[in-house]
């Protein structure tokens, strides 16, 4: 085989694997990298969904106050917790009422308090019947359990002996045509102490709100 034959095949071989070439960079994208496989996300590591869903639901919450949660109605203030009292709501009088009302929620310890007892006696003994009946008499009481934790209700109507500046009550100003709801659930840690009071008509309009609230109580 001659020189010029060798050339000439050798041109031929070179054409060929430039038109490969050229063919498989179009058939293969060029420059484009392939696409690399995204990363499996647990739980944790996946990003919120900011999107609602009519299928969400709110996060319940709740106060916890020595071992027992409870979850306050939305439509009542919350003031947070001051010296004694370690929760307090408060709800706009309703009309033809003066005052608001409110629930006043107090824990002293595991051994602290005066029983279960003592304390539905006192609070009894903040209210006087304009007729000089004997409150203790006239008062209505019930008892209920919650997640295991007994309950006890006292509820009576007549002139409330306000606070004074303590912390169960009694000792102020006497404030008549009110309503005082006394609940104590033997929580845990110790007694839970809620003290609902205010004029008659917003008191009632609190007080399906609160036993509510505590008979659904959670340890």
């Amino acid at each position: 085989m001659n020189t010029k034959i060798k050339i000439a095949r050798s041109r031929i071989l070179v054409g060929t694997a430039l038109v490969l070439l050229i063919a498989l960079a179009g058939c293969g994208g060029g420059d484009q990298k392939a696409e690399q496989p995204k990363p499996v996300q647990n739980a944790a590591d996946a990003p919120p969904n900011t999107q609602h869903d009519e299928t969400d639901h709110p996060t319940t919450g709740g106060t916890t106050i020595a071992g027992v949660t409870f979850k306050a109605p939305g439509n009542w203030k919350d003031l947070d917790s001051n010296g004694m009292r370690q929760a307090q709501f408060r709800l706009a009088p309703v009309e033809g009422d003066a005052a608001d009302g409110e629930v006043n929620v107090f824990y002293f310890g595991p051994e602290s308090g005066g029983g279960v007892e003592a304390n539905l006696q006192r609070w009894i003994g903040q209210i006087t019947l304009p007729d000089g009946d004997d409150p203790a008499a006239k008062a209505e009481r019930s008892t209920f359990t919650t997640d295991g934790m007994p309950g006890h209700i006292v509820s009576l109507d007549g002139s409330y002996k306000s606070g004074g500046g303590r912390p169960m009550g009694g000792g102020g100003e006497t404030l008549p045509g009110y309503r005082l709801v006394g609940v104590v659930i033997e929580g845990p840690q110790g007694s839970v102490f809620f003290k609902l009071t205010g004029p008659e008509a917003t008191a009632r309009a609190m007080e399906d709100d609160l036993l509510t609230m505590v008979k659904g109580a959670q340890k």
